[in-house]
């Protein structure tokens, strides 16, 4: 079950599974103004936020946090102008965590980790992908979130249509609960 411990009508829940599909579809068809929308106004935000941490603590604060404050600033307004930057910098980012992990397993002949070996390689070609065409790197993260909620969308419609099954009014979701047994001890 999805949530545990909640009283929800199924109306409701077809309704707000309906919603979540719907905008899984609208992240899939329109994906390039959706990722490109999302990033302009969280760098807006930044920018706001970076502007009043720099005025506000200026007197207060050294060198090097005076020099972060205008890199953010700037990165904000950058990644405004052009927002597939941001996704050559999260390629960066990950190449950097990815890459040493990768090499070290390697070089050390480490296979029994599968997970950490396999996370390392997707990672790895996930960042360079990212680097070497940010655009579609972009577009191809917000298809695989609209995906994402298609696919919890319709896990919750279908759910409904179970909960109608056994006539009930309101999908009510509670843990197990479990049998304990006592012994007499005399």
């Amino acid at each position: 079950m999805f949530f545990t411990n909640m009283n929800v009508e199924t109306k409701t829940l077809r309704i707000i599974s309906l919603v979540i599909t719907l905008i899984g579809i609208i992240f899939i068809l329109a994906s390039k103004y959706v990722g490109i929308i999302a990033i302009r106004t969280s760098m807006v935000l930044i920018f706001f936020l970076c502007a009043l941490n720099f005025k506000s603590v200026y007197e207060y604060s050294n060198t090097k946090e005076k020099i972060n404050n205008i890199l953010g600033i700037a990165a904000s307004i950058l990644i405004f102008v052009e927002p597939q930057f941001a996704m050559f910098i999260v390629g960066v980012a990950i190449l950097i965590m990815t890459v040493p992990v990768l090499y070290k397993m390697i070089k050390n002949k480490e296979f029994s980790d599968v997970i950490r070996l396999t996370v390392s390689a997707i990672g790895t070609a996930f960042s360079i992908y990212c680097i070497v065409n940010s655009r579609a790197a972009l577009n191809t993260v917000i298809i695989i979130i609209g995906i994402s909620f298609v696919i919890l969308g319709c896990l919750l419609l279908f759910q409904t249509f179970d909960i109608n099954r056994n006539k009930k009014k309101y999908a009510t979701y509670e843990k197990e609960k479990q049998d304990y047994h006592f012994t007499d001890v005399e």
